[in-house]
C-alpha cells in the first residue's frame, strides 16, 4: 500500500513539473498532504531513478518526455484508463476468439475487464497483463518468451517475436506513447514497438487504447502508420481537431466521457 501511495505522489509531482518546469520543495508537503520527511524520501527515489534533478530548494525534471516506470504510469489518468479499458473490452464479440494484448497501464485495464471471459485465448508479452487476465482463472493465457524490460514489465526480443508470429489473431489491442495523424502510433522503446507491430500485423482487427494525453505526441519508435489501425479508444479530453484528422484517415476513434476532475486527480499550484 505504501509503495502505491508513493507512486501516486511521484506521479503528482511529475505532472506538476510538466506544467511548471520546476517546483519549490517547501510547497510540496502541503500540496501532497504529507510530512516533509516523506517528501524527502520521495525525492530521493525520484533522483535515484533519474526522474528529477535537485538543486537548493527546488527540483526540475531530468528528462522531459522520458519513459516512466509502469508502476508510475498506473497512477496517471487512472479513471480515463479504466473507462477506456471497459469500452475496449466491450468491442470484443462474445464467441471463442484468439487475441493479442500488449503490456502497459491502459491495456492492463482492458485485461481486467476481459478476465471474466471464458471463451478467450489471449497471447501477451505483458507480465502485468497476464496477471490481470489470470485473476479469475477463466481466460486461457499464453505468455510469449523473450527478455524482460523492467521499465514496462513486458517481454521483448527474438523469443517474443517468434512466438507472436506463430499465431493469427482475431483481435489485437496495444497501447501507444504517442499518436499523430502524420507520424502514426509511436512508443518510447524500439523493441517494444516491434512487438506491438507484430501483434497488429498478425491480427484481423487492430485496436489501440491510449488516454488523450498521448494524442499529439511523437516518440522515437514507430509502431505502425495511422491508417494501419482500425480503432482508437481514447477519452473525451482528446483534441477535437486531431480526432477529426484521425477519423478522416479512416481510424474509428471512440471516446469515453471522463469528467475534468476524474482525468488525473492531480492538484495544481495556485
Amino acid at each position: 500500500m505504501s509503495d502505491r501511495k508513493r507512486d501516486e505522489r511521484i506521479s503528482v509531482m511529475l505532472t506538476l513539473l510538466s506544467q511548471r518546469g520546476e517546483l519549490q520543495v517547501r510547497f510540496l508537503p502541503n500540496i501532497l498532504g504529507v510530512s516533509g520527511a516523506t517528501v524527502r524520501r520521495d525525492l530521493a527515489v525520484m533522483e535515484s531513478t533519474g526522474l528529477i534533478r535537485r538543486s537548493y530548494g527546488k527540483i526540475t525534471a531530468a528528462r522531459r518526455g522520458a519513459e516512466l516506470p509502469v508502476s508510475l504510469r498506473h497512477s496517471q489518468n487512472t479513471e480515463a484508463k479504466r473507462r477506456i479499458g471497459a469500452l475496449a473490452s466491450s468491442l470484443i464479440p462474445s464467441r471463442p476468439l484468439v487475441m493479442a494484448l500488449s503490456g502497459g497501464s491502459t491495456v492492463g485495464f482492458v485485461a481486467k475487464s476481459l478476465a471474466a471471459r471464458s471463451d478467450l485465448t489471449v497471447v501477451t508479452n505483458g507480465l502485468d497483463t497476464a496477471t490481470s487476465l489470470m485473476a479469475r482463472q477463466l481466460v486461457q493465457v499464453v505468455v510469449t518468451g523473450g527478455t524482460a524490460r523492467s521499465l514496462s514489465n513486458d517481454l521483448v526480443g527474438k523469443g517474443a517475436e517468434k512466438s507472436l508470429r506463430s499465431y493469427r489473431f482475431d483481435f489485437a489491442i496495444v497501447g501507444a506513447d504517442g499518436i499523430s495523424p502524420e507520424a502514426g502510433f509511436t512508443r518510447h522503446s524500439t523493441r517494444g514497438a516491434e512487438i506491438d507491430r507484430i501483434m497488429l500485423e498478425q491480427a484481423e482487427h487492430r485496436i489501440v487504447v491510449a488516454d488523450s494525453t498521448k494524442l499529439g505526441r511523437v516518440r522515437q519508435a514507430k509502431i505502425v502508420d495511422t491508417g494501419s489501425v482500425h480503432t482508437l479508444v481514447t477519452d473525451s479530453h482528446a483534441n477535437a481537431a486531431m480526432v477529426a484528422a484521425l477519423r478522416k484517415i479512416g481510424v474509428t476513434t471512440t471516446m469515453v466521457v471522463v469528467p475534468p476532475q476524474s482525468r488525473n486527480g492531480h492538484p495544481r499550484i495556485p
